[in-house]
């Protein structure tokens, strides 16, 4: 007869445990593996910074070649920002292969519903990811408002807070309380940095102080959560030089870990004389050379 040692189940069961979680990860690897041999070239992930009405939303749509546009390679733009439809119709001719999703929900009395905000974003990136795995051509995903997102999760955050009283909503937050405002952000960053295709991530510039007595700005940084650069691959910044009736909208490249050559070259993406406009975007964005 053999008895059996009951005390040494839970041990066992723990190290099967261990054996499947690596089984697992075994095959996670080898598909990631399996994927970086199959690209010809990393995906691009581009910041592009500007004040508004710069033309960052259509430096953003404008990451095709035209190839790809004949092909119908799609762009897919998470528009925080609410504004980019008026570029992808007037511009794009409402071209069917660009999706531009509005994700803010608001209630019935007008104020934002933060977590199903949240929640409709997360399900646009969702859809992005089964698009790519089932083998539909998908060349970027946007997402046109990055410090619209970090005020959505830091919204949600003050809503929860004070259990949905929003008088109350300012009250100062306790630091060690913004690491479930990070959680939130992250969830859809981190999930939209994984997708196969160029990722493009815009946001506005806030302006920086010498000290809080000087209200007078002493120069504009990407208002952006404290996350994002370090995952920035190519960071662009777009300036207005416009004079009198002339617009002028340049773009340069301030950081490149793919073609550290090319930082600080200079692009006119926008030209108009008040009769005729002109937009040459940026070539080498849409070959990947930048």
């Amino acid at each position: 007869m053999t008895l059996t040692n009951m005390n040494n189940k839970p041990a066992v069961n723990k190290e099967m445990q261990k054996e499947l979680q690596y089984q697992e990860w075994k095959k996670q690897s080898a598909e990631q593996r399996k994927l970086q041999l199959a690209r010809k070239f990393p995906f691009q992930i581009i910041s592009i910074e500007a004040k508004p009405k710069n033309g960052k939303s259509g430096l953003a749509l404008d990451i095709r070649t035209k190839e790809e546009i004949e092909a119908g390679y799609a762009v897919r733009l998470l528009d925080f920002d609410d504004g980019a439809e008026v570029t992808w119709k007037t511009c794009w001719g409402s071209d069917p292969n660009i999706y531009v999703y509005c994700p803010n929900h608001y209630n019935s009395d007008g104020t934002e519903n933060y977590a199903l905000t949240m929640q409709n974003a997360i399900h646009f990136v969702r859809e992005t990811e089964e698009m790519i795995s089932e083998g539909k051509k998908v060349r970027a995903f946007v997402i046109d408002g990055m410090d619209k997102w970090n005020d959505c999760v830091t919204n949600k955050l003050r809503y929860e807070r004070v259990k949905g009283d929003r008088k109350k909503m300012m009250d100062p937050i306790p630091p060690t309380s913004y690491g479930a405002r990070n959680i939130d952000h992250n969830e859809l960053f981190n999930s939209s940095l994984k997708l196969q295709c160029d990722k493009v991530f815009i946001t506005h510039l806030k302006p920086t102080f010498s000290d809080h007595m000087n209200p007078t700005p002493t120069g504009f940084v990407p208002n952006w959560h404290k996350d994002v650069p370090d995952k920035i691959v190519q960071m662009i910044a777009i300036r207005d030089e416009s004079m009198g009736k002339n617009t002028k909208f340049t773009a340069r490249l301030k950081s490149s870990k793919t073609n550290p050559n090319m930082v600080g070259k200079t692009w006119t993406i926008f030209e108009s004389n008040g009769q005729e406009a002109t937009w040459y975007g940026i070539p080498e964005m849409q070959k990947r050379e930048i």
